[in-house]
Order: C-alpha cells, then structure tokens, then sequence
C-alpha cells in the first residue's frame, strides 16, 4: 500500500482525537497501517478505515513486541481481511469500535467478538489467549 493522502491522514488523526489509540501520546505521531503493507507496497492508496493514529513507539510494538495483542485489538488487520469489518479496542475508553471512514461507531464487547470470530473464525481465540494471559 502506498502512503495516505495528506487528507485521508489528517482526517484519521482527527477521528483519533490526534492522540495515538494505544497509549494517547500527542506527539510523534504516525498513520499505522492496519493491513500489512509487505516489502515494496502497493500501488493502493489506504483510506481511513485502513489507518489508526499511532506514536511511533507504539506503532513499533505493534510490528514486533505487541503484534499478538495488536491483531487481538484490531489495531492490526490481517492483509486479506477487510479492515471495515475488524474492530478496534480503544484501551482509554474501555470501548470497541467499528471505523466507517471518518466515523466511529461504538458496538458491545460481544458484538466485536462476534465480528472478529467471523472474519478469524476459531484462530482469534487462540490469539486472544495467547495475548491475554
């Protein structure tokens, strides 16, 4: 995947409230592609639903240290999923989220198990067991 354009970018920071998803830091922030972009990318421009604000530690821990618990929290997408159907974790608000573009849309924590079950199937719980404890 190609970069975002500049607005596709500042639209996902303000649906982020400019502040990273996982650890709200305000600075050092960076567009984290949710759908793995692989060696080279793509000439696909990613749209918002594609992207979360991230701090670049944070968008460091999830390429390594934290890629089990990213893929968990939806922060990361697996490349043949469809980003619109995964929903986040937002760690602060102790709430799931589906992203529709620009928006945020809140959904119950057994609505978010039920959509990434259907997008993983039985792959999700054993990432979530292996995340969790």
């Amino acid at each position: 995947m190609s970069a975002p354009t500049l607005t596709v970018r500042n639209a996902v920071y303000d649906r982020d409230g400019r502040a990273c998803v996982v650890c709200r830091r305000v600075d050092g922030l960076s567009f984290q592609h949710r759908r793995a972009v692989g060696m080279g990318g793509s000439k696909i421009q990613p749209g918002a639903t594609d992207g979360l604000t991230l701090c670049l530690p944070c968008n460091e821990a999830c390429e390594h240290s934290l890629q089990r618990l990213a893929l968990v929290y939806g922060w990361k997408v697996r490349r043949w999923a469809d980003p619109g159907k995964v929903p986040i974790y937002s760690p602060h608000e102790w709430a799931w989220f589906l992203l529709d573009g620009m928006e945020r849309i809140e959904i119950s924590a057994v609505a978010a198990l039920d959509a990434m079950h259907a997008v993983y199937g039985d792959e999700y719980m054993q990432w979530w067991t292996e995340a969790i404890l």
